[in-house]
């Protein structure tokens, strides 16, 4: 299967929750209210932090099996892995789960005041459960990745990444109540969770079935690999979901939702460049750096190019209908309020999109203490620039500083992943950026609907032309053309 149909196959199931939470969100607010559904934009977060927050493990999983599979020895590497499933990562999940359980006595204080902090409260024990269900789903999936079983994981994805938008709303209709919501999500947490196994055992079934010996021939290396990929699980989710917490701590949950509900839509598109990062990552597992022009160096690059023709376009039309698209969706109120978020965001979004592929080969290629180091470095200077853009700025002001971070962090990933420094992938980030901004500029409720039309189709045409022509080449458009053709 060419490059481009392992990378459509994957993005299939990331379509549809995306179109599940344009839906649902506007049923959770009418149902439900604003300050519910800003707290549980937090909790979302929560639990998606936590989800990543795995050791590393599930794509030290991954990238081991695909080692495994490449050199022949997939049946010793799943023993293996059985072992340290069954009798390490399942004991420590149960061992979280009572710990969880417990911080609710130190977090009660941190509550909302009134019936929302008393909804949340008797929600805990839902969001506990979430969290160490997600991360032994973590584990499963990343043993399909490694095995590319594409089909099976995209299926469950979509399924189940509908629900987590989708059950939410359809428990407000019923019973209005954040625990209702939280309740429903734990349902579909612990469903896929037992559709991954099954899945798991129908694929491949030596990931789950046979022996699961005690002793691991180097259990210490399961954590010194994902150790450093620790790091950057532990940081870099932190960092994409603090502007929420402190926004939460600082601000009134009417504000909140304003700005996680705009952020959460933009983020959803990172599905896209996670598609193709999830494809390329067993191909650069155990590579090493390569080399200026050779096969995996030009793969790298013909990833930048592609992810970058398809996310211009997106956020060129998401920067120009912003006001539109959230009155339509929303309201005028929330419009005028949120539109301008989602133009600094869409900036944020087209430059991390190009930065999750330097990400994937660093991570893949073994050279993950990189990315910690650089996320270390940037969560201090995050934290203080939250504080001071919520402090003298507003909402807006953590937009900007969330946009600025991404920014820099993408473009320090592309100078550290190859021997040229990045400078295609930076030259395409600020070109893009510019085109965003500048039709950030020309937009807004200001202007008259006839320009907006205008300005959308004006700026629409001008990504497309410049993603089709500018950023992939002859052999890029031939391969497209072909998947249009056998479709």
């Amino acid at each position: 299967m060419s490059f481009f149909r392992f990378f459509l196959f994957n993005l299939f199931g990331n379509v549809l929750p995306i179109l599940a939470a344009l839906v649902s969100v506007p049923v959770i607010v009418h149902h439900a209210g604003g300050e519910r559904l800003g707290v549980l934009g937090v909790v979302w977060g929560l639990i998606g932090y936590f989800g990543f927050l795995d050791f590393g493990l599930s794509r030290v999983v991954t990238r081991r099996v695909a080692l495994a599979k490449e050199q022949a020895r997939l049946p010793q590497e799943l023993a293996e892995l059985r072992g340290f499933f069954w009798w390490w990562a399942i004991p420590a999940c149960l061992v979280l789960t009572v710990v969880l359980l417990g911080a609710r006595v130190v977090f009660s204080n941190m509550l909302p005041a009134g019936w929302l902090g008393r909804e949340v409260a008797d929600s805990w024990a839902w969001i506990a459960l979430c969290i160490p269900v997600t991360l032994l789903t973590n584990w499963l999936r990343g043993a399909l990745e490694g095995v590319q079983r594409f089909a099976r994981l995209n299926l469950l994805k979509t399924i189940f990444g509908v629900w987590n938008y989708a059950g939410p709303a359809v428990a407000v209709l019923v019973w209005p109540t954040f625990e209702a919501m939280i309740g429903a999500i734990f349902v579909g947490r612990l469903l896929g969770l037992a559709a991954h196994a099954l899945a798991a055992a129908h694929a491949e079934p030596g990931i789950l079935i046979g022996s699961a010996p005690r002793r691991l021939s180097s259990p210490s290396l399961f954590f010194h690999e994902g150790g450093w990929m620790t790091v950057s699980n532990l940081v870099g989710p932190l960092m994409v979901y603090s502007d929420r917490f402190v926004l939460a701590a600082m601000l009134t949950p009417t504000a909140v939702f304003y700005y996680v509900t705009s952020q959460e839509v933009m983020l959803r598109t990172l599905v896209i460049p996670a598609a193709l990062a999830g494809v390329l990552f067993p191909k650069f597992s155990g590579a090493i750096e390569p080399a200026v022009g050779g096969d995996m160096f030009n793969l790298y690059h013909r990833s930048v190019r592609f992810i970058s023709a398809l996310m211009l376009p997106l956020c060129v039309l998401a920067s120009a209908v912003s006001y539109d698209a959230l009155h339509l969706w929303l309201g005028e109120d929330f419009a005028l309020h949120a539109y301008r978020f989602v133009e600094v965001i869409a900036v944020g979004i087209f430059v991390t999109s190009i930065g999750q592929l330097p990400l994937a080969w660093l991570q893949g290629s073994g050279r993950s203490y990189l990315t910690a180091r650089l996320h270390l470095v940037e969560l201090p200077l995050y934290c203080v620039g939250l504080y001071f853009a919520v402090e003298y700025f507003g909402i807006l002001g953590v937009a900007c500083v969330w946009t600025v971070r991404v920014v820099a962090e993408s473009v320090a990933l592309l100078m550290l992943a190859t021997a040229d420094k990045g400078r295609m992938g930076i030259s395409i980030a600020w070109k893009g950026a510019a085109l965003i901004l500048l039709t950030a500029f020309l937009s807004g409720p200001g202007q008259p609907w006839q320009w907006r039309v205008a300005l959308t189709l004006g700026a629409s045409l001008a990504a497309l032309v410049a993603s089709w022509y500018g950023l992939l080449d002859g052999t890029d458009r031939k391969e497209i053309g072909k998947l249009r053709h056998a479709y």
